[in-house]
């Protein structure tokens, strides 16, 4: 290090000065350049909804219609695939994966039509009133569409662990002339009852209903099976094994009557939020066709 003169070291500090000052200007500079392009843009813009306003909206209309179509697909591969996973007894760490893998492409698609539908909310044209209430209409409706499906992924997965996992050996594996069937029905029976009591969190009423019928189905035969094992008599015992074994014959009957009940709840459920997003859809097409030929009228692009 040499010496250096008080001069020399004013000059330099200045030509720092120099430097700082000259980024500060040209931040300035371009910040003003920036806000100016920002307040022409805002000043020159045409007011008002403009043409292309109501046609975006309609195109986005149109996507969140059609993307409603992909749901079934995308629940039946899960379905299947999952259903297999728990009927080849697979590990927890294989199930899981298959369980992560397939809802995450349904989870993603419930989020990109969510962030549809709130990205179309911020549309000048929403807030026209005979448009904004169309558009509410249209937001609410197809709103539930997206969480019902998300709830049909709920439902489909808790019904599989329960029916196809703990529940399963009560219909393929348990043999019914086996000595030991009494015991087996009993021990797998309360295993299946507590996986459809656990089946039951977070499911819709409809499937809770659903769940509580199965509840009851195999409660009832597990019960007939617990009183030939608490039979000591064998006369008595050999009587009570008869009377459930003819029990058995009626479980499918049962259960397809459980089935067939919550069939049909699905379906009505369904049917009812599918006409309703689809009557809404046709009004906000109506008053977004109605509000274009308005430009067409007038001959003009803004309103």
């Amino acid at each position: 290090m040499g010496d250096q003169t008080l001069e020399e070291t004013s000059k330099e500090s200045g030509r720092g000065s120099s430097r700082r000052t000259g980024i500060i200007v040209v931040a300035v500079v371009i910040a003003l350049v920036a806000g100016g392009f920002g307040a022409w843009f805002a000043f020159f813009r045409p007011s008002g909804v403009q043409r292309a306003d109501v046609e975006s909206l309609d195109k986005q209309r149109g996507i969140v219609d059609r993307s409603m179509n992909l749901y079934d697909p995308l629940l039946e591969e899960f379905t299947a695939r999952y259903t297999n996973v728990v009927a080849e007894e697979e590990g927890d760490q294989q199930k899981e994966q298959v369980f992560n893998q397939e809802s995450d492409l349904i989870k993603r698609e419930s989020d990109v039509n969510t962030g549809r539908l709130d990205a179309m909310a911020h549309s000048p044209v929403t807030q026209e009133a005979e448009i904004a209430e169309a558009f509410r209409r249209f937001k609410e409706h197809y709103g539930a569409v997206i969480a019902y499906n998300d709830q049909r992924l709920i439902n489909t997965a808790n019904i599989t662990r329960s029916m196809g996992g703990p529940c399963a050996p009560l219909h393929k594996d348990l043999n019914v002339s086996g000595e030991n069937y009494a015991q087996e029905y009993v021990e797998t029976a309360d295993s299946c009852l507590l996986a459809l009591a656990s089946a039951k969190d977070k499911a819709d009423a409809d499937t809770v209903q659903l769940l509580e019928g199965i509840e009851g189905v195999v409660r009832g035969q597990r019960d007939k099976q617990q009183e030939v094992l608490d039979t000591t008599d064998d006369l008595a015992r050999l009587a009570k094994r008869t009377t459930a074994g003819v029990a058995m014959l009626d479980i499918n009957d049962a259960l397809d009557k459980v089935r067939t009940t919550y069939e049909d709840a699905v379906k009505a459920s369904s049917t009812k939020l599918v006409d309703d997003a689809n009557a809404s859809n046709a009004e906000l097409e109506r008053v977004l066709k109605s509000r274009l030929d308005q430009f067409g009228a007038a001959g003009q692009e803004g309103k």
